[in-house]
């Protein structure tokens, strides 16, 4: 039914074992047995999303090659010099060049179990300050669509808030979510046996099912910050 072949237990001890040897030769004596165990079944989980993704957003970038990350780290602006990563993670948005900061599905994997879940992160608070908008102008229909993210199974887990209301006379059940600075609801899970078989997929298809309101909502905020010019593809360059 699926294309996903799973993430298997021992894949997973190979990528902590790359990491803690942080070699080149040691990363090349195991490197296609860590593509065919762990890069190749995460861009079969972006195939195995692809109809219900591209149906949500149309301008989905849904490339597998694209929109998984790689084992060797990119370390040019990064404090840690560490080689390689003991995770693997996947994206499901737009064109990160063509549309910056643009809402996404995510999902992650690590020794200690995966994650998965929906976000938008933004440069400046003025990008962020049209999804404050909507939620006042559609109070109700932004509730329904947390409630969506939580029949999902989803958290809202933003860490980033400012200290001060930034609508004080908005209604109370909303200012956690006018005080954030960006957004995120997320799945933790600490059991990693789902992700070595199809069960994986049936998890996350039902994910964005569900909790499709708030990705609609989000997005729809998304593109009018672009519209106003609060958005542009030069921002991902500065």
């Amino acid at each position: 039914m699926y294309n996903y072949s799973g993430i298997k237990p021992e894949i997973i001890e190979l990528l902590s074992l790359n990491r803690f040897n942080d070699s080149k030769e040691f990363y090349e004596a195991h490197k296609e047995e860590l593509k065919q165990g762990a890069t190749i079944p995460m861009r079969q989980i972006v195939l195995d999303l692809s109809d219900i993704m591209s149906e949500l957003d149309p301008l989905a970038d849904l490339n597998p090659v694209y929109s998984v990350s790689r084992i060797r780290r990119d370390t040019r602006r990064t404090k840690s010099k560490m080689m390689y990563r003991e995770n693997l993670w996947l994206m499901l948005r737009r064109n990160k060049v063509a549309y910056p900061f643009a809402p996404f599905y995510w999902f992650e994997f690590l020794p200690a179990g995966y994650a998965f879940g929906l976000g938008m992160w933004t440069q400046k608070p003025s990008q962020f300050d049209v999804v404050r908008q909507k939620i006042l102008e559609e109070p109700q229909r932004w509730l329904d669509a947390v409630k969506a993210t939580e029949e999902a199974g989803l958290t809202y887990g933003t860490r980033d808030y400012y200290k001060k209301d930034k609508v004080p006379d908005a209604p109370e059940e909303l200012k956690q979510y006018l005080n954030a600075k960006n957004m995120e609801f997320v799945r933790w899970n600490s059991d990693l046996s789902n992700i070595a078989s199809e069960k994986l997929i049936d998890e996350l298809r039902l994910m964005l099912d569900i909790s499709s309101p708030m990705y609609q909502f989000l997005i729809e905020a998304y593109d009018k910050a672009v519209s106003e010019g609060l958005i542009n593809a030069d921002d991902y360059r500065r």
